[in-house]
Formats: structure tokens, sequence, C-alpha cells
């Protein structure tokens, strides 16, 4: 009787989630010439869910991906049939759990890279933020704010640019990983308040 010898293929291991599906969060935009921000709460279950911006309809959803090596992307992504920031050269102000919801963290991860990126109605790139990782408040290990509970990110010069969509990219890793300088702005603590009150006194 013959034996035939079988070479056993190694598995590659499925990386644990790192957000708890299910779990909410809250998304924060807002731009200069608008009458009131828009902030949504959004569940991370990978299910497209439909918000409005002053008429505009926006979808929100977000996904998970297992990157190899201990590192994961955690992507949020935005969607609209009209330019989010339509008043030719106006900022934009944006964050991932503003006033108090964050991500929900299964398990201790450090953000290396957090960007934001701009897209056309094709969903090309017409501007991203830069690595931001820098500027956020708690990044080794992340607690799941971008960039803190009581702060928000602001960008010069995206109105007129025909944004449609807008990615929240979060890189995470077990081990701490080197990054680079930050190049973006952050609006944190009194600085949003005072922000946020001196649009609403322009509005009156």
């Amino acid at each position: 009787m013959s034996v035939a010898a079988l070479a056993l293929t190694p598995q590659a291991a499925v990386a644990a989630p790192v957000v708890a599906a299910g779990s909410t969060y809250s998304v924060y935009l807002d731009r200069d010439n608008s009458n009131a921000a828009f902030y949504g709460i959004a569940a991370f279950d990978g299910i497209s869910e439909l918000g409005a911006w002053e008429f505009l309809p926006i979808t929100v959803s977000e996904s998970e991906t297992d990157l190899g090596n201990g590192r994961s992307l955690i992507s949020i992504q935005l969607r609209a049939n009209g330019d989010f920031f339509p008043i030719a050269d106006e900022s934009g102000y944006y964050g991932i759990g503003t006033f108090g919801d964050g991500l929900d963290l299964l398990r201790s991860v450090f953000l290396y890279d957090a960007r934001v990126s701009f897209l056309d109605s094709n969903n090309k790139l017409v501007t991203d933020s830069g690595n931001l990782v820098d500027n956020v408040g708690q990044s080794a290990p992340w607690d799941g704010f971008f960039p803190t509970a009581d702060g928000i990110f602001h960008s010069a010069s995206l109105g007129g640019l025909g944004i449609l969509g807008i990615n929240f990219d979060f890189f995470v890793s077990e081990e701490p990983v080197s990054v680079p300088e930050p190049a973006g702005v952050l609006l944190t603590g009194l600085g949003l308040m005072a922000m946020l009150a001196t649009r609403r006194r322009r509005r009156h």
C-alpha cells in the first residue's frame, strides 16, 4: 500500500476586528457659508445610512480592511449628489467623534496615518489633508476620536472644486509606527467653541 504525503499550506490568520460592529460614532462637517453644521450619528455596520445637510442628501458608510502584519484600515465614506462646499474658496471643517461619540475600539491599536480625501463625482482625488496623526489628541494608543471629542480639523480653499465624496481613512497597527510631520490645522477646545460662536454671530 502506498502512502501519499500531503503538504498542508498554512492559512493566513484573519485579524480580529478593531471597531465594534454595530457601535455608533458621530460625523461632523461644516463650511464657511452654511447655516448649520452637519452632525450625524451612524452605526459601524457596513450599511449605508442616509442623512441631509441643508437639503443635500448624504450617505455615510464604513469598512474595515485587514492589511496584514497587525495593521488595519478603518475607512468612513461620505457621498453626496452635489458639492459639499459649493461656494468658491470656502473652508471646510470636519471631525469624527466630535462632541463625544468616537469609534468604539475593541483592542489597543496605534494610529499611524489619518487622512481625509476629497473626491469628485467619479471618486477621483481632488485634494487631501495629508497625514494628520500628529494632531490627533490620543493616537498611541488611539482612543477613536479624530482629532478629539471637543476638536475639529480645518482645511482651506475646498469650495467650488466639485467635491462630492469625502473619505476618512485611519491606518492602525498593533505596534507603534513612526510617522511624518503633520500637514493640517487643528481647532480644539476653546478654539472650536470660539469659531462656532463667531459663525453664529455672523449669521444673525
